[in-house]
């Protein structure tokens, strides 16, 4: 009960920027396009905290998402915004926290946090060699019904979380490449 205790504040910060995302992301970034330049087919973004992960063209950064250490935005998603953030905290190594508590606290919270909650599914994956916990759950977002996909897992006192929302009308297209995002997640 005290490790629990000790986690929620931790776990709260971190599922507060699941819903927010679903009300509506920050300003994107203005992409430099110039008559001449080259297509980019997709990008490594690579991070000081640990891990990389492989944006596809078509989408593009998002500046100041609160919590995110890195977003993205599908540009071509007209007045539907899918987005992929990742998002990374230290833990405390005194609190020996394990994967299975994080996914326990998460899980109890999201029914609170998340109008309308529903599990569409889960299961325990590997990112490289580390054990992660894949989820996939619908709930009320500004403008209707928003699905998320997340994985999240620990590694080195660090927690990763890679979340994909996916409001009403993200085309099939538009979820596999999200869905292909986070799966490119690499730990380092």
């Amino acid at each position: 009960m005290k490790r629990a205790t000790l986690l929620a504040p931790l776990l709260l910060a971190a599922l507060s920027l699941t819903p927010a995302l679903a009300q509506g992301p920050t300003t994107p970034a203005t992409p430099a396009a110039a008559e001449g330049t080259r297509t980019v087919e997709a990008v490594t973004a690579t991070s000081t905290k640990g891990y990389s992960i492989r944006v596809p063209a078509g989408w593009i950064p998002l500046k100041n998402v609160p919590g995110a250490d890195v977003a993205f935005i599908n540009r071509n998603a007209g007045t539907v915004r899918p987005t992929v953030t990742v998002q990374v905290q230290d833990v405390d190594p005194k609190l020996k926290a394990t994967l299975a508590d994080f996914r326990d606290l998460f899980a109890s919270q999201l029914g609170k946090d998340v109008p309308k909650f529903r599990m569409l599914g889960e299961k325990t994956i590997k990112l490289g060699s580390t054990p992660a916990i894949l989820w996939t759950y619908l709930g009320d977002g500004e403008g209707g019904m928003v699905r998320w996909t997340q994985v999240f897992t620990v590694k080195n006192n660090r927690l990763f979380t890679a979340t994909l929302v996916q409001p009403s009308g993200t085309t099939a297209e538009q979820i596999e490449e999200g869905r292909a995002i986070l799966t490119s997640l690499t730990l380092k």
